[in-house]
């Protein structure tokens, strides 16, 4: 379809007492080299499938220019950039190996316009579970993540859909116009979904926003910050040749 790629990655995150030798990666463009996921905490927190593979469609949704896309690479890819390009539709893929259990997550980076209903009722219609996106400098953008939660519950008949919603930019102070307090509550409160402020450009509380989102969708694991540290290092930015 014209105006849709796909960007594919694989990861292979373990436990440190689990990990064995690097993958010989020779030939393979798409494999990275393999990351260490911290001990688990004294809580346990691991993924518990049935079976021992696990595959969501995770959809994101939200205004232009709000840093759909920032989010996406800075928790794939640990880049980020400060030019701003329109997306249309683009699909990335992260496939993740934790306590054995392979786990995939089709991530869909949708486009801030609304001139593609059909393409976004679709994506909806398929997914498992969503990140909807605003900018907490721009009010309005609030309140397009509250008409696409909207959306999302008719065109999937029910309310218990796994949602998170993000604030993002809190970087740029001074700006605010959401306050987080009020926010908070409406989404956790009312809205009974998980709630996460973030920094795509300094990468503050991204790896949360995918935690808090695979535990709503009852997946657990731990993302820590020695992990993300690992993945600076072994993972080059999108824009390396």
């Amino acid at each position: 379809m014209k105006g849709r790629h796909q960007f594919r990655r694989r990861f292979s995150l373990q436990p440190s007492f689990l990990k064995e030798e690097p993958e010989d990666d020779h030939g393979s463009r798409g494999h990275k080299t393999t990351e260490e996921l911290s001990e688990a905490d004294e809580k346990g927190d691991t993924i518990s499938p049935t079976s021992t593979s696990v595959r969501h469609k995770i959809v994101v949704l939200g205004g232009a220019k709000v840093g759909k896309s920032s989010l996406i690479t800075q928790f794939l890819y640990n880049s980020f950039s400060p030019k701003y390009k329109r997306t249309i539709e683009e699909m990335h893929q992260g496939n993740f190996t934790v306590n054995g259990v392979q786990l995939t997550l089709d991530i869909l980076d949708t486009s801030g316009a609304y001139e593609f209903p059909a393409m976004r009722a679709l994506s909806i219609s398929s997914a498992d579970a969503f990140i909807l996106v605003y900018d907490v400098n721009d009010a309005a953008t609030f309140e397009e993540v509250r008409a696409l939660r909207d959306q999302i519950h008719e065109i999937k008949g029910s309310t218990a859909v796994p949602i998170v919603v993000v604030g993002n930019k809190t970087d740029l102070v001074g700006e605010r116009q959401v306050d987080t307090a009020m926010t908070e509550s409406v989404v956790t409160v009312d809205w009974e979904n998980g709630f996460v402020e973030t920094s795509a450009k300094e990468n503050l509380n991204v790896s949360k926003v995918f935690k808090e989102l695979l535990s709503q969708a009852k997946v657990k694991y731990n993302l820590s910050p020695a992990l993300r540290r690992r993945r600076r290092q072994s993972l080059p930015s999108l824009n390396s040749s």
